[in-house]
């Protein structure tokens, strides 16, 4: 059975990581508090009970649905080249520019879409994806460089929490200064001023590795370098082959393909289903939209503190953690989806409750498939999660294209809502079939920095670098 590292003997207490941590939280809590704010914003700009207001725009669902998906096609496009720009510059530097990109163009488009129309918000949407591509992958390569492996699990489920709390608050958010005298525009001018603070917090207190922390002692730089999984020091070239050739990659792609799949039609969707299909108002349907996203994140939290002590306790193998909790998040989202799709307007309360249990089950996805990339490649997690985020999220512009085909342009019909939620359960059962069946939680031999020398020389060296010691 895999046993903890060591090193896990020794805690050093609180220390500069744990400022890096929190760090980190409030760059994904800004950066999807932007993103998803628009779920809510659309509704507010497209309120035709508000008709006679310059600022309300008469856009059908297939443009609403193009406007929200059209954030994935820039986020599609550069997750890649934003997975090289972190392991090449670090994560700091890249995740400073999405904010600071992001606080630029949403304090401009309330001025630009009265010039422009629904196509400037577009354009905007793509610039978002753009520079928030990167986030991800740059925040799986900070992770590496900063948490000893025995703290990995619990302490990146904390990171991951601040995109569950951003989605959170940006509903509830939005619908508030939505029905400010200002309207829709405060919006943005509001997530503008959070995105320029949280630049100014991150320029501060963070760092690229505890090596270049201003504030970090010896001490807790020795603790965390001691504990870490990664080569430092050099610059690793990336087996572009060998990862492409790993079957556990492809059971993460196939496993993140139906995440994305089920998170995008919530995430896009939630607050026209909930306005529109259960006919809830749109100051309510955004506050409402919110208690998912704190399911997701009690979820995510809850999962990696409970698996990170079931594996180092010995109880439960790597790969067997990462299984459950993979399958609770989509055995979960199946059942809820399945629930959805048979009540209506008339059961708003138990359509809520399946809501939260969809969403917040998908938290524990958090402690499973989303580390796994770290298990496989310690080194090269970022690169693999931005390619793998590249392929899933061409999925985030099909579903809501594909949703508002089905709904024809008419979302109060719970009957076509059913088919959509039933084809997304399908696809979530699929996904959590490949995983089961072909993931891996070893960590592979290409991940040693030095394998196409060893490989050349003598083929018996060919162990992954760094390999954690392990007791009997």
């Amino acid at each position: 059975m895999e046993k903890p590292n060591v090193i896990s003997e020794k805690k050093f207490g609180y220390g500069v990581r744990h400022i890096q941590t929190l760090c980190m939280t409030l760059n994904l809590l800004a950066l999807f508090i932007a993103r998803s704010s628009l779920g809510v914003a659309i509704l507010a700009m497209t309120d035709m009970t508000r008709r006679n207001d310059p600022n309300v725009y008469d856009w059908d669902k297939k443009t609403q649905s193009l406007i929200l998906s059209s954030f994935f096609v820039g986020y599609i496009l550069m997750q890649i080249p934003g997975g090289l720009l972190a392991k090449r510059y670090g994560g700091k530097p890249v995740i400073l520019s999405a904010l600071l990109a992001n606080g630029v163009i949403c304090a401009i488009l309330p001025s630009l879409v009265q010039f422009g129309g629904w196509q400037i918000v577009c354009a905007c949407r793509i610039l978002l994806g753009l520079t928030q591509a990167c986030l991800v992958p740059s925040t799986h390569t900070l992770l590496g460089k900063w948490l000893p492996a025995h703290e990995m699990t619990s302490y990146s489920g904390i990171v991951y929490g601040g995109l569950h709390f951003g989605n959170m608050i940006s509903m509830p958010l939005s619908g508030f200064l939505a029905d400010t005298k200002m309207g829709w525009k405060l919006i943005f001018y509001v997530i503008a001023g959070i995105l320029f603070a949280t630049a100014a917090v991150w320029t501060f207190f963070s760092a690229n590795s505890p090596g270049e922390h201003r504030f970090i002692t010896n001490e807790e730089k020795e603790y965390i370098e001691k504990g870490l999984n990664v080569a430092s020091g050099k610059a690793l070239k990336t087996p572009w082959k060998r990862i492409l050739t790993t079957t556990g990659f492809w059971a993460l792609v196939v496993s993140h393909i139906g995440s994305v799949v089920g998170y995008i039609l919530f995430f896009v969707d939630m607050p026209t289903y909930l306005e529109k299909g259960l006919q809830i108002s749109l100051k309510n349907s955004a506050t409402l939209s919110a208690l998912p996203y704190m399911g997701m994140a009690i979820g995510n939290f809850v999962s990696t503190q409970f698996s990170e002590k079931l594996f180092n306790k010995g109880f439960l193998t790597l790969l067997a953690c990462r299984k459950l909790c993979t399958s609770i998040g989509f055995v979960g989202m199946t059942l809820g989806l399945i629930v959805l799709s048979f009540i209506g307007p008339e059961n708003k309360v138990i359509a809520i409750i399946a809501l939260t249990i969809a969403l917040g089950s998908t938290g524990f996805w958090g402690a499973g498939f989303l580390l796994s990339y770290i298990d496989l490649s310690p080194n090269y997690g970022g690169v693999m999660f931005s390619i793998s985020n590249c392929i899933s999220n061409v999925g985030s512009v099909i579903t809501p294209i594909v949703t508002s085909f089905i709904l024809q342009n008419d979302p109060t019909d719970i009957t076509r809502w059913r088919i959509v939620f039933l084809i997304t359960a399908g696809i979530s059962m699929l996904a959590n079939a490949g995983f089961m069946l072909f993931a891996t939680a070893e960590r592979q031999e290409w991940d040693d920095p030095h394998y196409l020398e060893k490989k050349k020389t003598d083929p018996e060296e060919l162990q992954p670098a760094l390999e954690p010691e392990t007791t009997s």
